[in-house]
């Protein structure tokens, strides 16, 4: 198994409130990339903290033998949310604060998710690209309702708005994936900042070119970039 990692501050920002971090420490490889929110650096600290909770509640988890890795996975979510929203209460300027949240765990069984927001968890194989994860925001249940298409909400102005995020309330639910994935798959994490900028079709290009990851990885933030950068954009590849 191989994996790169990338995130860029984008044209709009002037602080990276992404963050994503990667254990090969513990019992199985552990992936974790959050996309936060809040003003004055509170997004920013809330992502960084909440990823590295996680990893280290993963390997202290994963220590164990037994257990089921969902379990493991949403024990960890909930500790970190835990952490940060006890954080949110300690400072005004923290007031708020969040993040989303996307958790691979790659085992023989294949790639287990835990999802919380709308950052997405992809798969790329034989049959092209597909999208794992499923957004907790308001274009999406519109979109489910038919009060949106996906065309207007690519332009919709509070796309985004989540429904659903780590820290910003006492417990949080997050969504489980069991994928398979087989030698050749690539497994890309990646913010909004990416998929607002960059269709999904030519994201699937890139990770079909004959490319190493880091080249991957580069050619999908410069192209977020070419396409404005209004956003942050962090980019999580693992192949088999």
């Amino acid at each position: 198994m191989e994996h790169f990692e990338l995130s860029d501050i984008g044209k709009m920002r002037e602080q990276n409130q992404d963050y994503c971090a990667v254990s090969e420490n513990g019992r199985y490889p552990v992936f974790v990339l959050c996309d936060g929110m809040g003003g004055h650096r509170a997004g920013e600290i809330a992502s960084a903290e909440a990823a590295a909770d996680i990893v280290k509640t993963m390997e202290e988890l994963m220590a164990e033998d037994d257990g089921n890795l969902f379990v493991k996975i949403n024990s960890a979510m909930n500790h970190a949310n835990n952490h940060v929203y006890a954080m949110s209460l300690t400072k005004p300027l923290y007031s708020g604060m969040g993040t989303t949240c996307d958790v691979c765990v790659i085992s023989p069984e294949g790639v287990h998710i835990g999802h919380v927001g709308d950052s997405r968890v992809y798969i790329f194989n034989g049959h092209g690209l597909y999208q794992v994860t499923k957004d907790h925001s308001l274009v999406e249940e519109m979109i489910d309702q038919g009060r949106l298409t996906r065309d207007e909400a690519l332009t919709y102005e509070q796309r985004n708005y989540i429904t659903r995020a780590l820290g910003t309330q006492e417990t949080v639910l997050a969504d489980t994936y069991l994928m398979s994935f087989k030698p050749g798959d690539i497994i890309l994490m990646c913010s909004d900042g990416l998929t607002n900028m960059v269709a999904e079709i030519d994201i699937a290009y890139i990770l079909s070119e004959n490319t190493s990851l880091e080249e991957k990885a580069k050619r999908l933030v410069e192209l977020a970039n070419a396409g404005g950068g209004q956003d942050n954009i962090t980019v999580v590849l693992i192949k088999r």
